[in-house]
């Protein structure tokens, strides 16, 4: 049986792979990074960053792939979630590997972006997981809602949505005074091109 929650990107992708008919590999990773959530999955045929860090890798923004239109058939998306520069931001560890938007509108520009890309890129009918995260600072930005919104702006259909649950604790500043609760989850959307 494939739940709805896991606690691992692989287990996730390899039910999105299973149940979803994508095959047995995505055809694109355009946030490839390290590539190290797909231990133990089989690799995108294609991968590609805006800024490579393993070699084999394309250049390329998500906003502005160097395929054809209607030529992939299933693209994993996991960008960068976080937002808003800030105090000590610029030195936390996953900042330094990973980006961080300076504004919640680069943010938006990006996902918004990527997503008419992508539209552009697949083929009908074809799968699109996206992971995004809700952020919270002084006040929580539901991302995963805009995501779900910006999708079927652009054609998409929502298909299934799958929901990864943290392992660990979570950085927070104990001094200060909680708000909000503490998010210990991400999201993984399946779009499908209409």
């Amino acid at each position: 049986m494939i739940r709805s929650y896991y606690d691992s990107d692989r287990d996730i992708l390899g039910a999105i792979l299973q149940l979803h008919a994508v095959g047995e590999r995505f055809d694109l990773d355009p946030t490839y990074s390290k590539g190290l959530f797909w231990a133990g999955l089989p690799e995108p045929r294609f991968k590609s960053d805006l800024a490579p860090q393993v070699s084999g890798l394309v250049q390329a923004d998500a906003r502005c792939l160097p395929f054809s239109g209607n030529s992939m058939s299933s693209i994993c998306f996991d960008p960068p979630f976080m937002f808003g520069t800030h105090g000590q931001t610029k030195n936390n560890i996953m900042n330094r590997r990973f980006t961080m938007f300076d504004s919640w509108l680069e943010l938006v520009a990006m996902y918004q972006g990527s997503l008419h890309e992508f539209h552009r890129v697949l083929s009908p009918k074809g799968i699109l997981a996206f992971k995004c995260q809700d952020y919270t600072d002084s006040k929580t930005t539901m991302t995963h809602c805009y995501v779900w919104q910006w999708a079927i702006e652009r054609g998409f259909y929502p298909k299934d949505l799958f929901i990864k649950l943290a392992k660990g604790g979570r950085i927070y500043n104990p001094n200060l005074v909680q708000r909000h609760a503490r998010k210990f989850h991400s999201y993984w959307w399946v779009f499908e091109k209409n």
